[in-house]
C-alpha cells in the first residue's frame, strides 16, 4: 500500500499545486508548468486548462498545443491519454483509461484528434479515439473510435451528422 502511495506521490503533488494557483489566465504557464513538473507533457505557454482539475496519474497525459479545458475535468492518466493541438472540451468532461473485468483491470489509450470540440460532462470510455475536427455532443459516452469531421452524440455516442463545411 505505501510502495502504490509512494508511486503517485509526486504527480498528485504538483497536481494539487497547480489546482491551488488562482484559475487566470496571465498564470496559466505557471500552472501549466506544474502539470509538466507532475509528468503531464504540455505546452507550458499555449495551454489553457481550468480548475479544478483531477488526475490518477499525469505521467500518462499529453496536452496539445493552443487547447482550452474546462473545469472539472477528469483525466485518469493510467494510460495514455492524448488531447491533441487546438481541441475544445466543455467542463466535467471525463476521459477514463481503466475496464474492470472478471480477469482483473485492462487499461486502453483515449486518443483526441486536433481541433476536436468535446461538450459538456461526455464521457470517453477506455480505448476512445476521436478523429481530427470531430464534435462531441455534450454528455455522449464515446466507447469507440469517431471518425474525422463527424458530429456523435447519446448514449452510447453514434453519429449524427457531417461537419465537414459546417463549422
Amino acid at each position: 500500500m505505501i510502495r502504490h502511495d509512494l508511486h503517485f506521490i509526486r504527480p498528485r503533488f504538483f497536481l494539487f499545486l497547480f489546482n491551488l494557483v488562482p484559475d487566470f489566465l496571465a498564470l496559466s504557464p505557471l500552472r501549466n508548468l506544474f502539470l509538466r513538473l507532475g509528468g503531464a507533457r504540455i505546452d507550458i505557454f499555449n495551454a489553457y486548462i481550468r480548475s479544478p482539475l483531477w488526475c490518477s496519474d499525469l505521467r500518462g497525459i499529453r496536452f496539445g498545443s493552443g487547447i482550452f479545458i474546462n473545469m472539472g475535468c477528469r483525466f485518469e492518466g493510467t494510460a495514455p491519454t492524448l488531447i491533441g493541438d487546438h481541441c475544445q472540451i466543455g467542463p466535467f468532461c471525463c476521459f477514463e483509461n481503466v475496464n474492470h473485468t472478471e480477469n482483473g483491470e485492462v487499461s486502453l489509450p483515449v486518443v483526441v484528434g486536433d481541433g476536436v470540440w468535446i461538450g459538456a460532462r461526455a464521457l470517453l470510455a477506455p480505448g476512445a479515439e476521436i478523429g481530427t475536427e470531430a464534435v462531441i455532443a455534450a454528455g455522449a459516452v464515446v466507447t469507440r473510435k469517431v471518425p474525422a469531421n463527424e458530429l456523435w452524440g447519446g448514449v452510447p455516442a453514434k453519429k449524427i451528422r457531417d461537419t465537414r463545411g459546417v463549422l
